[in-house]
Order: structure tokens, then C-alpha cells, then sequence
């Protein structure tokens, strides 16, 4: 049966039965009842709908789009908070049986349980009607039933919004009462019982088209929108199809025939999620891989959330090119099972996921799978005496180390027509490709991926890993989310785990090394800082309850100022989560602090500790915000889910500590780990690492913490890849060689253009990027985030276009990129080459505030800000013939020497700080 503006394919719906007089259905049919444009979406005519019928719908995706048909069945609706710009329509299937009843039994029945369950918008099908509705002439039973249903819909719930499939008859005479029509396979016809698609009659497409533009002149506001069908996986096909209705003048949605991806229409979402495959020994967890530890940072930096799987414990089978830009391999153990990885492995080869090989491919590539990659297999035996040498590489080889390449590291394979060789070694006569990019991906086999230098205990990178995705995963050049800056500034925050907390001062002065933090660091540098306490040290119930009156009236005086945030560091200081916990095995007394009478116990070591702290320690208005991990900073998924149920962010782990002469890429960790779905099972690194490292292990030097310095400046140059992290312990308080260090650290900082923010500020930045959707429509970028994030990257040479762009409060251009501030949490972002002649509208070209409420007024912009420390906005096109207002008071611009104004404003000391209101107007 051929499928142009046919049949629904899934069904559901309940029964009812129907009877009316014919006398009502002509007045209905006439339109004499209700005025024109009742539903026109909210008075956009061209809003973008999509399709999504499966079930663990990717919500992060969908909420790209303002309308997403949904199976009720299936779905249940998301917080509006988190998705506030994208409506749910829930699918209604009405069956024969339906028709035979009333509409009023049909709504009491089906439509008013999801009007219960929060859904206000519902697309109206049927299945089981045969024949092709788009032409029912005269009017049909359905049609008039339909018709009726509509009024009754909105007689009865207010404020509700019907999407209607095919039926033209009632589109034409009630289009009114609609939120959207929707046609199907208008420019491909799909047979859904052979599952062929097949090839439109160009006279039918014309005489469709013809009538369907005449409804659009007869309802100029009401979107009509065409779902189209096209092959799963094919992403080019499906834009192609988008293209050509869209240019006839229809809302295009193109979706796979079971309605289960993320489609494409004049908007086309970005995959955000990338899967590494990594092969790790039985019981390893899922952060001590190496694919885990090295391919985070780059991944990050790029914009691409990820999740990590061992090829030993199963593949999964939802990777599609809808939802993941790509996968990346690194697999440096061996894998179990060869045969069921190289099938998975060519499977999604044959979906059109890119993949990335690095070191090697982890199965024998035989000539049927060569020829499925385009590689030739070549002869691997060697005469005795035979050397490999390097004939060319390409310029990404030898980003941090030049290769070395031994005869054993040679691997026999060439690659085909398709493409491209990164580096090549020659072994006697044969000439082998050691790295390639090609249709379907590319790799670089050891030692072209990573070189180990033994004498240093460090990888190193040969190639960049950086070029190396973009161009094998064929990555686009998008905006990025940035979680290291706020409106061009690096976010710097500091953040003190509690250990140590009763140890004594070792000079005059103080008894407590805490007493001297809290006079020489938390009181003296009045910038946001979160500060934790271990329970089992400074509690009555911990092992040191004599000291704890002292103590606890330490922590509350530090508590009490009104620059930090409270955290907490567990109650017995696990050093090993995973070992820890008496079900794998262990003994707790050897893994954490050893308190008298106490076993561990997860509950206690985070809801537990908290309550104590809020209880006991913290000042009215204040509760611990944040969980950060003791130990070894290894939390299970258990320990990551109870954090959150706590209500708090959590923090710590990672590894990043380069430092000079000998740092790398490999020595830099990402922004966090997931382990499990969602938010709940997401960890959190410490950006940079602590004291405890730069002292090795608290041996000497104790001044060692100056050398963080050296890791900021190397993630801040040529690239800026994390914020800066001041992160202690209070044990830091007891020599005066660390205490001189750690002020060393503030001061440097401090004179740098950094923006300070509380650890949960910098948390929440990360957990909103795991989100953000970024789209394409129209040459134009769709941006939507979340409360928190509002930094995106361009690549280098690009600048918004502030004319033909939405929701930009400025920009700042840096070597690395240009970082885009957002005002809100949605964007549209026109593009402009660098080089472009100057827009003459002012922005703001950095800030260290939040900026909220942004708008322009002419050639003036308005807005709200709030900075903790030292607070200035820097304009770039306003000269002084522009005029300043904070809190609606006049007050003086100052030149930075850059060609820029800045204005300064008071800070607000604390979360809660007042936010200040911004005007700049300038005369044309």
C-alpha cells in the first residue's frame, strides 16, 4: 500500500462509540462556530517540529526543536525547567471503533488521562482507515467526526493545541482550530508492508502541492508540516529530502519509518555524544582505562559529551548517527572475543557512525573486511635483517613526540582509493599505511598514536589528537560548550578538602593549622571558595571527640564568612571507594579513618556527614552544597547516585598535573566521567590537582603547590582547556612554607584575568554542557542550554554576526577561538569572518559577572550583572560619547588600553548578592 498522506503505523488508542445529527456536523463543517487562527502555534508560522515515537527518547536533542510529537505510551513528560522552550504533543491514535462512538466518550476516555498526566498538546491519527485521506472528497464519516472532536477538544480543555495527520477535508474547513497540520511522504512515498520507499508521480506531487499551498493561503499562520520517511541511517539522504520540501515551502520533518531517530527538518541537530570503546582486565573500573584517561581532554575540548565502554562486557546497540558523532578505539589489552568485536565494529560502519582507531584495531582484518574499509592486506613476513623506516607523515604526526618506529611495530596494510595517509613506513619493498583517515573514519597504530617514555612514567601524543578526530570523525566546526570561561574571562574557583583539619599549627600564632587558613586565606581573599570538613576528624562521634568542641567552633567561625560555600569531605575519609565498601570484599579499617565502633557505611559517609554539617556547623541560610570525594576520589555508581539524592554537586578525581619541562595532554583529564545515565551517576573532576601531588605526597617541598602555577599557565596556552582550581587541604595551614606557597598561588591568580566563582557554579557549568543542544537551520546556529551555561567556542577565524544574531551579549577573540557570551538560554548565531568589517553595535567584549536579562535598544544595551569579586564589564564599540548607568546612577567609563570601556560595579559577597542593573546608550 503506498503512503503519501496515508496510514499510522503504531496504534493504542482506546474505543468509544459515536452518534450525532447531520445538522450539527454542517454547521461544524461550514466554520461558523469559531473564529480563524485560534492555534496558529503561538503566532509562528514556521516553528520546528519533529517526530519521536521510540522509547528512551534522547531529550537533549529533542528539546532543539519547539514542538516534539511523542508516544504517550512511552514517555513520560520532562521537567519543564530543565527543557523550558520545547512543547510535548502526545500522540492520539483513533481507531474505527472510535468512530463509531461520540467524541465527548472518546475525550473522557483517552484524551482526558494524559490532560491529567501535564499534556496540553496532542497530534490526532488514525491507523486503521484505508485509502489516502489527503483526497477524501466529498467529506468522509471520519472527517466528520473529526470535526466535531476538534470543537469538543477546545470546549473542553482550555488552552489545549491539536496537531492533525492528513484529512484534508477537516484541515481545509477547520484549519482554525489547529496548532499544525501534518501531511506524510509527500516527495517519497513508503510502502510500509514491503518497506520499499518508492518513486513519486510528478503529476500527483504537483496537483498535492497545489492544494496544500492553497491551504496555506487560506491559514497563513498555522505551520503545515510534511513527515517524510526516508532510510535509517542515511543522514545525507534525509537532509536531501528536508531540503527539497522545504524549498517547495513545507515544514520538512524527515524520520526514519519506525519514527524512532532524531530527524532532520530545516533544523538539523548536532550529535553531542561520542562513545570510547576500551578494553580493561575484569574488575578495572571504567576511569582507570587508558582510552578513559587520554581521550577525555580532547573529547571535551571539542564538545562532545562521552560515554566509555569495555569491549569485554558487552557493545551496546543504540549507537546511531542521530545521537553519536562518532566512536573512538583505544584498546591496549586484549580483546576476549575478536569475531563478535570486528562485526560489531563494521556494523556501525554500515550505519554511518565515523570511527577512530587508535594503537590498533583489536581484531585480525581479513580480505573481506579490508575490502569493506578500503584497506589492503599485505604480506607480513620479513627478511632477517629487514628495517622499517618512516617514508612520510603528515603535519598532525609528532604533536608532542616524534614516532619511532621499530620492524615489530609494523602492521601490513595499505589503504585504497578512498583515502588519505597520515603516515607511511616502508619495511624491504612494501609500503604500509600506519595512519589514514577514509570514508568510514581513520586510525593510527601504535607507535603513531601514543609514544610511553619509560624514564618519565608518561605518554606522550605523536599525533594531535585534536586534528586527528575532527578530521577522522569528520567532526563540523559548531560552537562548542565551554565550561572554562564566562564571558571571555577563566573561571577560577577554589575548593578545600578537609583533611587535616586537626593538625597543629607548626609556627607562632595559631593552634590549629585551620585557625591560620581561616585568618590568612578564607578572611583575607574575599572570593568565592568551598570549603568541606571530614566529620569522623572534628565531630563528637569522630575519632578525635575531645578536640571537638575547638574544632567545630573553628569550622563554624569559617563557615560563617560570607564568601564560602559549604562543603562536605565524607565522614571517615574513604581512600578507596570501591574497596571500601565491605561487599567487595575488604576490610574498611584499612581503606579510611579508623573510628572506634564504626563500620562504613555509604549512607553515613554522605547524607550522614551532611546532615551533621548543616546541623551543627553551618550558620542559618547556609547548607553544604557540595560532596567532595576523599581518598582515591573513586566513587561507584551507588556512591554518585546517594550524593545526589542528598541534593548536593560532587566533585574530585582526575589527574591533571602537567608541569614543565615535561608536561603532555595525557597528563590532563577531562571535566568529568559518567558512569551510569544521567546526571545522578556523573562525577565531577577536580580541575586541577592539590598540594598533596606538587609535595609528593607531603614529603617535600612544602612549598610545592607554587607549581600549580605551571599547570594553569599550560592549560591556559596555546589553548585554554580547563579554569583554575585552587585546590587544598587544611594541612596546607600548618607549615609556614606551604601557607607562604599557597598565598603565592592567590596573588599570581588574582593579578590574571580570572573570573572567581563557587566549585557548584563551575559544576553546574559542566552538567548543563552535557546537555546543551546545538543545531543548524538555515546557515544559522541554534543554540539551547541550561540555567548555568552561557560560554560557547567558535572556531578560529569566526565572530558572530551581532546584526542578524539573537541572544549574544558579545564576544571575545582569542588565539584558540572566539568565545561567544550568551545572555539567556537560547541563541541564534549568524557568522561572520573575522576580518569582516567591525559591526558598529556595542558588546560587551568580557566581563567578570554573570550577565542576565540582556537587550538592545538601538545602539544601547541593557542588562543585568553579578560578580563576586572585583565585578567590571568591558565594551567594546562604545566610545565616550556613550553614557553609563548602574542601578540607574551615572557613573564613569575607564580605558583599558585595548580600545575598550570598562565599567566597574559592587560585588555581591555571597550567592545571594544584590544583581545590579547595566545600561549603556550611545548616540548614532
Amino acid at each position: 500500500m503506498h503512503q503519501y498522506l496515508g496510514l499510522a503505523t503504531i496504534s493504542g488508542s482506546r474505543g468509544v462509540t459515536l452518534v450525532r445529527v447531520w445538522g450539527l456536523w454542517a454547521c461544524l463543517w461550514a466554520g461558523s462556530m469559531l473564529g480563524g487562527g485560534v492555534l496558529a502555534a503561538e503566532g509562528e508560522a514556521s516553528p520546528n517540529v519533529a517526530f519521536y515515537l521510540g522509547t528512551d527518547a534522547p531529550l537533549d536533542l529533542l528539546q532543539a526543536f519547539d514542538e516534539v510529537i511523542v508516544d504517550p505510551a512511552v514517555f513520560a513528560l520532562p521537567s519543564s525547567e530543565r527543557y523550558p522552550h520545547t512543547r510535548w504533543a502526545a500522540r492520539v491514535e483513533i481507531t474505527q471503533k472510535d468512530y463509531q462512538g461520540t467524541p465527548a466518550a472518546w475525550l473522557e476516555k483517552t484524551l482526558a488521562p494524559l490532560w491529567g498526566k501535564g499534556f496540553r498538546d496532542f497530534y490526532l491519527t488514525d491507523k486503521e482507515r484505508g485509502g489516502d485521506s489527503f483526497f477524501s472528497a466529498p467529506p468522509s464519516t471520519e472527517d466528520r467526526w473529526l470535526s466535531l472532536a476538534l470543537t469538543e477538544v477546545h470546549g473542553e480543555f482550555k488552552g489545549a493545541r491539536i496537531f492533525l495527520r492528513n484529512h484534508l477535508p477537516v484541515a481545509d474547513a477547520r484549519g482554525d482550530l489547529l496548532a499544525g497540520w501534518v501531511v506524510e511522504s509527500i516527495f517519497q512515498p513508503y510502502d510500509a508492508l514491503q518497506g520499499w520507499f518508492l518513486t513519486v508521480d510528478p503529476h500527483r506531487l504537483d496537483e498535492q502541492l497545489s492544494q496544500l499551498h492553497h491551504w496555506q493561503e487560506k491559514y497563513p499562520g498555522v505551520p503545515l508540516i510534511d513527515l517524510e520517511l526516508a532510510q535509517t541511517y542515511d543522514r545525507e539522504g534525509q537532509q536531501a529530502l528536508a531540503r527539497k520540501s522545504a524549498q517547495a515551502g513545507l515544514i520538512p520533518y524527515v524520520t526514519s519509518p519506525d519514527e524512532n531517530i532524531v530527524g532532520i527538518g530545516k533544523l538539523r541537530v548536532m550529535p553531542r555524544k561520542i562513545l570510547v570503546v576500551q578494553s580493561l582486565d575484569p574488575g578495572t573500573a571504567i576511569e582507570e582505562g587508558t582510552g578513559s584517561k587520554i581521550l577525555s581532554l580532547p573529547l571535551d575540548y571539542l564538545g562532545y559529551d562521552v560515554r566509555y565502554v569495555n569491549v569485554n562486557e558487552g557493545l551496546p546497540e543504540d549507537i546511531t548517527p542521530d545521537r553519536y558523532a562518532g566512536i573512538a578505539v583505544f584498546l591496549d589489552k586484549d580483546v576476549a572475543d575478536q569475531d563478535k568485536w570486528r562485526l560489531w565494529f563494521l556494523k556501525e560502519v554500515h550505519r554511518h557512525v565515523p570511527v577512530a582507531v587508535f594503537d590498533r584495531f583489536g581484531f585480525d582484518i581479513d580480505i573481506e573486511t579490508a575490502q569493506v574499509l578500503d584497506l589492503k592486506v599485505l604480506p607480513s613476513g620479513y627478511l632477517p635483517g629487514a628495517t622499517a623506516r618512516i617514508l612520510h607523515t603528515a603535519p598532525m604526526i609528532g604533536f608532542e613526540h616524534a614516532p619511532q618506529v621499530e620492524i615489530q611495530d609494523a602492521v601490513g596494510l595499505a589503504i585504497g582509493p578512498t583515502g588519505q595517509s597520515l603516515a607511511q613506513i616502508q619495511v624491504g619493498d612494501t609500503i604500509m599505511d600506519m595512519a589514514a583517515t577514509l570514508p568510514w573514519g581513520g586510525y593510527a597504530l601504535a607507535p603513531f598514536s601514543l609514544e610511553y617514555v619509560g624514564e618519565l612514567n608518561r605518554n606522550y601524543w605523536v599525533i594531535d589528537p585534536l586534528k586527528f578526530l575532527r578530521q577522522s570523525l569528520s567532526l563540523p566546526a559548531m560552537p562548542v560548550p565551554d565550561t572554562t570561561s564566562e564571558n571571555g574571562r577563566r573561571l577560577f574557583f577554589v575548593q578545600v578538602d578537609g583533611d587535616g583539619f586537626p593538625s597543629r599549627a607548626e609556627f607562632p600564632g595559631y593552634d590549629y593549622g585551620a585557625e591560620a587558613l581561616y585568618d590568612q586565606i578564607f578572611k583575607k581573599y574575599p572570593i568565592p571558595m568551598t570549603v568541606s570538613v571530614v566529620e569522623g576528624e572534628i565531630g563528637p562521634t569522630g575519632k578525635y571527640p575531645a578536640l571537638s568542641p575547638r574544632l567545630e567552633s573553628i569550622a563554624r567561625k569559617i563557615f560563617a564568612l560570607p564568601n564560602i560555600e559549604i562543603g562536605s569531605h565524607t565522614y571517615s575519609h574513604p581512600l578507596d571507594w570501591i574497596l571500601a565498601d565491605p561487599k567487595y570484599g575488604q576490610q574498611k579499617e584499612q581503606l579510611s579513618m579508623q573510628i572506634p565502633g564504626y563500620t562504613f557505611d555509604l549512607k553515613r559517609e554522605i547524607e550522614g556527614s551532611i546532615e551533621y554539617i548543616n546541623g551543627r556547623l553551618a550558620p542559618p541560610g547556609k547548607k553544604v552544597r557540595v560532596l567532595q570525594w576523599s581518598g582515591a576520589a573513586n566513587p561507584t555508581a551507588a556512591a554518585l547516585e546517594e550524593a545526589w539524592k542528598a541534593g548536593v554537586y560532587n566533585i574530585n578525581g582526575g589527574d591533571t598535573l602537567p608541569v614543565k619541562p615535561d608536561g603532555s595532554w595525557t597528563d590532563i583529564s577531562g571535566a568529568g566521567i559518567a558512569k551510569g545515565k544521567g546526571d545522578q551517576n556523573y562525577q565531577i573532576y577536580a580541575a586541577e590537582m592539590n598540594e598533596n601531588i606538587y609535595t609528593n605526597d607531603w614529603t617535600r617541598p612544602f612549598y610545592g603547590m607554587v607549581r600549580v602555577l605551571e599547570t594553569y599557565e599550560i592549560t591556559e596556552f596555546p589553548l585554554r582547556i580547563k579554569p583554575v582550581d585552587i585546590y587544598f587541604h587544611f594541612y596546607s595551614g600548618t607549615k609556614l612554607a606551604s601557607l607562604k606557597a599557597l598565598q603565592n598561588v592567590y596573588d599570581v591568580t588574582l593579578k590574571q584575568p580570572v573570573f572567581p566563582v563557587y566549585t557548584s557554579d563551575f559544576i553546574q557549568k559542566v552538567l548543563d554542557a552535557r546537555h546543551a543542544s546545538v543545531a543548524m537551520q538555515e546557515g544559522q546556529w541554534q543554540i539551547r542550554t541550561g540555567r548555568s551555561l552561557r560560554e560557547f567556542r567558535l572556531p578560529v577565524g569566526e565572530i558572530p554576526d551581532l546584526t542578524h544574531s539573537s541572544g549574544v551579549v558579545g564576544y571575545l577573540s582569542v588565539p584558540g577561538g572566539t568565545y561567544v557570551h550568551l545572555g539567556d538560554d537560547q541563541a541564534s548565531v549568524s557568522l561572520l569572518p573575522v576580518n569582516h568589517p567591525a559591526d558598529p553595535l556595542p558588546y560587551v567584549s568580557a566581563a567578570t559577572a554573570y550577565i542576565t536579562h540582556f537587550k538592545r535598544q538601538g545602539r544601547g544595551i541593557r542588562f543585568d550583572a553579578r560578580g563576586y569579586y572585583q565585578p567590571y564589564v568591558l565594551l567594546s564599540h562604545a566610545d565616550h560619547a556613550c553614557g553609563f548607568k548602574v542601578d540607574g546612577r551615572e557613573v564613569q567609563s575607564t580605558e583599558d588600553g585595548k580600545g575598550r570601556l570598562k565599567v566597574s560595579f559592587p560585588p555581591s559577597v555571597g550567592e545571594q548578592g544584590p544583581v545590579h542593573d547595566i545600561e549603556v546608550h550611545c548616540h548614532d
